[in-house]
């Protein structure tokens, strides 16, 4: 059970990067996005996810907390930060920590020199210093680096993204934009999936909210004939602006 919730997490932490940077021409909006976290259908708990940008600097912060069933009797609760600077208009991330309680905790912290060229990993099973390349990314970054993207009509992504010992190449794609019902009306989204080997049974996708400057409203992740895991929006606040609900579909 701890390696599927950690697996879950990290992704959910998906539902969005030598010197000072220069801050894009604008950066992206502060956000609150509030989603509940479903297990096969069935409420298994709730998440926060904020962002926020000043002074060159970004901050993105997760929180996931068990409030049924099992989560709840195990006392699930997951909450990462990551925080950055910007390299030619794009977020780069400076630091990663996050921590993972499922009756025990496990912790992951990666901190990036990009002066010395290494990302510093220190995770349950050990620790490891991996080279850094140009635009490497870590978990918030993936979804910062979509949302740019979508905004500048981009449709395909290659990220190198830190893993705990290693630099993998992760591949997203833009499969459809579609409109969909959620609690704060019918939206109009950009589904993006993780493009995995054909052979592969596990899934994950994203819909980001176009006139919420790509805010992910929907997640789901899982594997076919296993546990399907899905966040849904339930609340967003923009700027300090809260999202009024919609018409429907």
């Amino acid at each position: 059970m701890s390696l599927r919730i950690r697996s879950v997490t990290a992704s959910l932490a998906l539902i969005l990067l030598l010197s000072a940077a220069p801050c894009p021409a604008q950066a992206p909006p502060a956000f609150e996005a509030r989603l509940e976290l479903l297990r096969n259908g069935k409420e298994l708990g709730e998440s926060v996810f904020t962002f926020e940008a000043s002074d060159g600097r970004w901050r993105m912060e997760s929180r996931i907390r068990g409030t049924r069933g099992l989560a709840r009797f195990i006392g699930l609760q997951e909450s990462s930060v990551s925080e950055g600077d910007w390299l030619d208009g794009a977020a780069r991330p400076l630091q990663f920590e996050r921590s993972v309680k499922a009756v025990k905790t496990f912790e992951w912290s990666a901190e990036f020199d990009w002066q010395e060229g290494v990302v510093r990993s220190v995770y349950p099973d050990g620790e490891s210093s991996l080279e850094l390349q140009p635009g490497v990314v870590e978990e918030a970054g993936i979804g910062l680096r979509i949302r740019a993207g979508l905004a500048r009509g981009e449709d395909n992504w290659h990220l190198l993204v830190v893993d705990e010992d290693e630099i993998e190449e992760q591949h997203f794609a833009l499969r459809e934009v579609e409109r969909i019902q959620t609690s704060l009306g019918c939206l109009e989204a950009y589904r993006v999936e993780k493009v995995r080997d054909p052979s592969s049974k596990r899934y994950t996708r994203t819909w980001y909210a176009a006139e919420h400057d790509f805010v992910p409203v929907r997640i789901e992740h899982g594997k076919k004939g296993d546990d399907h895991m899905e966040s849904r929006i339930i609340g967003i606040t923009v700027d300090g602006r809260t999202v009024e609900r919609g018409p429907d579909c």
